[in-house]
């Protein structure tokens, strides 16, 4: 653990790590300041910390019981004004009863999950390709856009499935007016609701509508795990995922944690939004995910009388930063009423609008050229903090 720790504050730093040190893993062989499990410890100059606890179970209870013993340690280090722990499964953790017991070894336990059968593992059998929708900030119209873009694939005679994995706000039920749907179980499974032609799944299934999800990162990320792995989606060409907003722990967890061939990144033109741009596109290339393209949506009004383009929100701005960062930019989707009413009337735009049609064709039509064409791994470049 000790390398990944960042060192702006090294006074209270020091005095983090002693705090860490009196709590002990659970197999008790080490404190977990010593221990690998120990990721990410970052303290900064206003005493925010923050530190990611790898677990070989991901959000299981005594998981949970360990980081919020760590979060209460380090939150009474006098200097401390906040703490944010993290709970993430090991990357290769071996799932379901190949847990890690005391005394495993390594070997042991890489054995144990070579016999473990390919369907427990966490991978999506079935599915050629799995594409995050992401923005960097709420409020930019990434759910709309990753609906009309799934729906518009299916129409393109594709197989697509929808993850919501926004589950703090999630809207794909609304959008795809299936707010009353609930996934029915076959062999253990769920069984994605259909709808316009697409598989999806939503924790707005499984969740009350209307109840505030108030979730750490840690359930965030087992939730959303459990939705792509508990879910029988079959036979997919692509699987979208509407992924939360923000480049956090979580995202960046969902993004190591779900197998993704590629991410789209959705902005809106003006400034403020071109740094969350950078910050998107910094944090897939650090995790070496292929960019696939940024999209600007909002990027005009158009007046349905005069056809005349309000440029409201600035002009271009997402495609002159997707330029500058050197990643594709895929096109404009303008503000049009029937993106906006679609969306809440549970019928997708391009079902019933032809101007949506127009809008969002083009741009499936590169994503699907993207997945025929192999992405290549991007160059390591230089992170915008």
């Amino acid at each position: 653990g000790a390398s990944t720790v960042t060192d702006t504050n090294s006074v209270l730093r020091t005095a983090v790590l002693s705090a860490l040190e009196a709590i002990p893993t659970r197999n008790n062989a080490e404190s977990l300041a010593k221990s690998d499990q120990l990721q990410g410890l970052t303290v900064n100059s206003d005493g925010v910390v923050g530190f990611i606890i790898e677990t070989e179970d991901g959000a299981s209870p005594e998981a949970e019981a360990l980081r919020k013993a760590a979060e209460d340690a380090v939150s009474a280090v006098p200097g401390v004004s906040r703490v944010t722990a993290v709970l993430t499964a090991h990357q290769n953790a071996p799932s379901g009863n190949t847990r890690m017991r005391k005394g495993d070894n390594l070997a042991q336990r890489d054995a144990k999950t070579a016999k473990t059968p390919a369907a427990q593992r966490p991978s999506l059998p079935g599915v050629k390709s799995v594409i995050a929708v992401a923005s960097a900030k709420g409020g930019v119209g990434k759910s709309s856009v990753a609906v009309n873009l799934a729906v518009t694939c299916a129409q393109l005679g594709m197989k697509v499935g929808l993850l919501d994995a926004d589950v703090y706000g999630p809207s794909i039920p609304t959008m795809m007016g299936t707010v009353k749907a609930s996934p029915k179980q076959k062999k253990g499974k769920l069984i994605p609701v259909e709808a316009h032609g697409v598989k999806t799944m939503s924790i707005g299934y499984l969740a009350d509508q209307d109840a505030p999800m108030v979730w750490r990162g840690a359930i965030v990320v087992s939730a959303i795990n459990q939705m792509l792995n508990d879910v029988d989606w079959g036979e997919l060409d692509i699987l979208f995922i509407d992924t939360p907003p923000g480049t956090g722990d979580t995202q960046l967890t969902l993004v190591q944690r779900a197998p993704l061939t590629g991410a789209i990144i959705v902005s809106t033109p003006q400034e403020i939004a071109l740094a969350d741009v950078r910050r998107g596109v910094a944090m897939f290339r650090k995790t070496h995910t292929p960019i696939i393209g940024v999209i600007e949506n909002m990027a005009w009004f158009e007046d349905p009388a005069s056809g005349q383009r309000s440029y409201i929100f600035g002009q271009g701005g997402a495609e002159r930063t997707a330029k500058e960062l050197e990643a594709p930019f895929l096109g404009h989707a303008p503000i049009l009423t029937d993106i906006r009413e679609g969306g809440d009337n549970g019928a997708p735009a391009v079902t019933t609008s032809a101007p949506s049609r127009d809008i969002f064709r083009p741009l499936a039509e590169q994503v699907i050229a993207s997945l025929e064409s192999p992405l290549k791994k991007p160059a390591p470049r230089i992170i915008f903090e």
